[in-house]
């Protein structure tokens, strides 16, 4: 969700980002995902489309979008297609949401031989603006079932598929600055809660149960971008300084590269730059503080 923490980040890295740059330009030789096949979710429009724009541009061998309403889900495919290079596009009607069309998603893919080299967790559910009392236990469970165990079941399936001997899985997350900036999502706050423990569940696995060599998993925020559902939640254009959404199509390409194993498991914005995030006081911090960038208790660690 948007929110205007830009003076924040540059604290972070020297250099703050509004859209794409060189080291994350799709196009660039060392980002390519020739070869790869990419699953998409939510990407019928927003954030989720650039995305797989930008694993188009990137050439890999297939980029499969999902999203619940076919006929948009569909456009989206053609368009794409038709910008495509040689990537086959395939857009797939899916609620992510739902178990059943889940495991029929993946035992679809499993029949036809498909394997999955990078998931890209996009769909989200906002929740709605109001207080979590006047919700009811309902509306914020429902959050919770999509953006917790939908995810989780997405992640599980990724995970426990085939690839072949040698070959890594990608597991890229959009996150959002709510999970660590409640004050500006506080009138929706079903989606702050839940997106954190969202991303949470993905960090405790990256920590403790998955090396980077087998799955590298990346959590980020993608910035404040003006979408479908930033206008519908009441933002116009004027709100803020929006960023543009080329930004988190170019990060999450190369999120998914060997190039971002340094922060396997942490949280970041797509904003900070990649190279600072690597080099000086920052790189060493990445490499000897093993809870820098992940979610705790703010002023204690271990």
């Amino acid at each position: 969700m948007p929110s205007d923490l830009s003076s924040f980040n540059q604290k972070l890295t020297p250099t703050y980002h509004t859209t794409v740059y060189p080291a994350i330009n799709p196009t660039r030789p060392e980002l390519s995902q020739a070869g790869k096949t990419v699953l998409i979710t939510g990407a019928s429009a927003g954030i989720g489309y650039h995305i797989a724009k930008s694993f188009v541009e990137a050439k890999a061998d297939k980029v499969i979008i999902l999203g619940r309403r076919a006929d948009k889900i569909k456009a989206a495919a053609e368009t794409l297609s038709a910008e495509s290079q040689g990537t086959k596009v395939i857009g797939l009607s899916c609620d992510v949401g739902s178990p059943t069309a889940v495991a029929e998603l993946w035992g679809r893919l499993a029949g036809e031989g498909t394997r999955i080299d990078v998931l890209v967790l996009n769909a989200a559910n906002t929740g709605v603006v109001k207080p979590l009392l006047e919700q009811g236990t309902n509306a914020v469970w429902e959050s919770y079932d999509f953006n917790v165990r939908a995810q989780f079941d997405m992640t599980e399936r990724f995970y426990k598929q085939e690839l072949g001997a040698g070959r890594k899985k990608y597991l890229v997350h959009v996150s959002t600055g709510a999970v660590h900036t409640f004050e500006n999502t506080a009138p929706m706050p079903t989606y702050s809660m839940t997106k954190h423990a969202g991303a949470l569940t993905l960090q405790l696995l990256a920590s403790y149960e998955i090396p980077a060599k087998d799955m590298q998993v990346i959590i980020y925020h993608p910035g404040a971008i003006f979408t479908e559902a930033a206008e519908r939640a009441g933002f116009t254009t004027e709100t803020l300084p929006w960023e543009d959404v080329s930004l988190p199509g170019g990060f999450a390409v190369w999120a998914a590269t060997p190039e971002a194993e340094h922060i396997h498991g942490r949280f970041v914005w797509a904003a900070w730059d990649v190279d600072e995030l690597k080099s000086g006081d920052l790189g060493k911090r990445l490499k000897e503080d093993p809870y820098f960038l992940k979610f705790g208790v703010n002023g204690l660690t271990g």
